[in-house]
């Protein structure tokens, strides 16, 4: 009787601390052949099995009933819960979790498999500022919008977004377009490049003027690094050059070279010498379109490619000049010689009387 008594009193103890979902409680008779056991823990035999949430447990203890010889078995079932583990999924940024929506998070059985995921790769905050999906953090690493994982603790799971600026990049229509546009992580550098020349042909050519980034004049140099610590927008600036020549089939002239379109080019001509004693050199004009023809040194406007030539005269005015002064002094030589040819003349003609005096001598 007391051995009855000690085993109900362990069964009670058992079934209230580790019982949950109590199934019921049975005595069976065991008949004269041996006692078969179906397990043993810690040297108590036992059978068990699992069954939906709950795990089955069945304990047979044998006893002596009385002054009966037969071995009697004390037997008794009972549910217990599956311990559960917590998996919590999150969002980095935190200012994401109302646009991106993650499955997964829950309870678990321990040991169970758990799956997780994100909805979007990419979350566009506006037209130039977006967010794209990067990786998983925390008990689960991995570049997959989806993740399992193995519930054997709690667990927590971060997808993380990385916030993209847009950078566009502006250029002229007609030279070889500018690479460098595209998204760009944020506080990312892009470095961006143009050739400093392009040249279209032998008289007209395009020149790198420097760089405007959001509306500002930047750096000259033809490369630039943009930090993308925001959306920018970056033009390419370049400039028109036209070439001008100037020519002159007698002199040096000065004002040939490349020109900023639209500019005024300083342009003149140089007086050559004199190719011969009493002739000069005279500016004739330019032929060509300048803005002062008849000057030897004006300006022309570089709408386009330009060629003038400065045009000159002989001019023999000095030439002249000294030749009727010569024929001048001649002719004054020759008047005042006849003039004093004349003069000496007139005083030597002979008296008439000294010939009669001659003629009387004769006749004598």
């Amino acid at each position: 009787m007391r051995i009855y008594l000690f085993l109900q009193a362990v069964l009670i103890v058992l079934v209230l601390g580790g019982g949950i979902c109590l199934a019921f409680s049975t005595v069976s008779q065991v008949y004269a052949y041996p006692y078969t056991w179906w397990g043993s823990s810690g040297g108590c035999p036992y059978s068990y099995y699992y069954s939906g949430n709950c795990s089955y447990y069945s304990y047979y203890y044998p006893y002596y009933y009385g002054y009966y010889s037969y071995p009697y078995s004390y037997g008794y079932s009972y549910y217990t819960q599956p311990t559960q583990f917590q998996l919590t999924v999150n969002v980095n940024p935190l200012s994401l979790q109302n646009g991106v929506t993650v499955t997964g998070a829950g309870s678990y059985n321990q040991g169970s498999s758990a799956t997780f995921s994100a909805s979007q790769n990419i979350i566009q905050v506006s037209q130039n500022i977006r967010y794209v999906f990067s990786n998983w953090t925390g008990d689960y690493s991995g570049q997959g919008l989806n993740g399992t994982v193995t519930m054997n603790s709690a667990m927590t799971v971060t997808a993380v977004y990385q916030m993209q600026y847009y950078l566009t990049v502006n250029s002229p229509s007609n030279i070889p377009a500018v690479q460098g546009s595209g998204w760009y992580n944020a506080n990312d550098s892009a470095t961006l490049t143009v050739p400093s020349l392009i040249v279209g042909d032998t008289e007209s050519r395009l020149v790198f003027n420097g760089w405007n980034v959001d509306g500002t004049n930047g750096p000259t140099s033809s490369t630039l690094t943009v930090q993308m610590n925001a959306p920018h927008t970056v033009n390419a600036q370049f400039k028109q050059q036209y070439y001008l020549t100037v020519a002159s089939d007698q002199g040096p002239t000065s004002g040939t070279g490349w020109y900023d379109a639209g500019t005024q080019a300083q342009i003149s001509a140089s007086t050559p010498p004199s190719p011969a004693y009493g002739i000069s050199m005279v500016f004739n004009g330019w032929n060509g379109t300048v803005n002062s023809p008849s000057s030897q040194s004006t300006t022309v406007l570089m709408d386009g490619p330009k060629t003038v030539a400065a045009t000159w005269r002989a001019d023999a005015t000095v030439l002249y000049a000294t030749i009727a002064a010569v024929l001048a002094v001649i002719a004054a030589s020759v008047y005042l010689m006849t003039t004093r040819r004349k003069d000496n003349g007139t005083m030597m003609t002979p008296a008439p009387a000294p010939a009669k005096v001659e003629e009387f001598k004769r006749e004598s």
